[in-house]
């Protein structure tokens, strides 16, 4: 009895010291898996950490981009100034028309001209003729006024006095390439004037146009003074040929 009551003691210790040597070898266990969970602990401030670096990116790189955006936004600005500043060149001005028909003053050299009788065109110790001046140039021109009118001699000097003027009122006359104009021409006899006179035979008339300074001959040989004193000749205005 005694014998057996003494092996369950021993068993009871032998079992309890098991326990005890169970229990201490967990506790190192447990010393270890408190040590891995800071190992967690980091695992998870590096992920903490790593959405942290996600959006610092993100704005970077949409302020980098959006100045591009921006530019290329302003390009198109400049093709209207380019379509300004073709436009005042596209209106330059020009040479209006009427400056480009006209070709200004009509000059001798421009014009051709002759000397007709009219029918019925005479008074007592006078005859009326009509002086047609002809715009023989490629450009039109304008005369506006009296023409200057003497006799000439053969060598086209001028003999006696130049033609009154018989007042009528002056026109502006335009003539193209081809058209004319005309007046009416008075001329004295001169042998009305007897030794007065110093009678001569011009060659014929020099005829300056209104505000030319060169002139034509138009050949017309008739008694003519030589005297300064006595004036024979009478021009009017030019008119638009009929």
């Amino acid at each position: 009895m005694t014998s057996l009551l003494g092996s369950k003691r021993w068993i009871m210790a032998a079992a309890a010291a098991g326990t005890l040597i169970a229990v201490s070898g967990c506790a190192p266990s447990g010393t270890d898996g408190g040590t891995a969970a800071p190992a967690s602990t980091a695992g998870s401030a590096s992920a903490d950490a790593a959405p942290s670096a996600s959006p610092s990116a993100s704005p970077s790189a949409e302020v980098s981009a959006s100045p591009s955006a921006d530019a290329t936004s302003e390009a198109p600005s400049s093709a209207p100034s380019a379509s300004a500043s073709a436009s005042p060149t596209a209106e330059a001005p020009t040479t209006p028309p009427s400056e480009a028909v006209s070709g200004g003053t009509c000059t001798a050299a421009q014009l051709t001209g002759s000397v007709a009788d009219q029918l019925g065109g005479g008074a007592a110790g006078s005859v009326y003729r009509t002086l047609v001046l002809t715009n023989a140039s490629d450009q039109g021109c304008t005369l506006d006024g009296f023409p200057g009118v003497s006799f000439v001699d053969a060598a086209g000097a001028q003999i006696g006095a130049p033609a009154d003027r018989d007042g009528s009122a002056s026109t502006l006359v335009s003539l193209a390439p081809g058209a004319s104009t005309t007046t009416t021409l008075r001329q004295t006899n001169a042998q009305n004037y007897g030794v007065d006179c110093g009678l001569i035979t011009a060659a014929g008339l020099r005829v300056y146009p209104p505000g030319a300074t060169d002139s034509l001959v138009l050949p017309q040989q008739i008694p003519a003074c030589s005297a300064a004193s006595v004036v024979l000749l009478t021009v009017g205005t030019l008119q638009p040929a009929s």
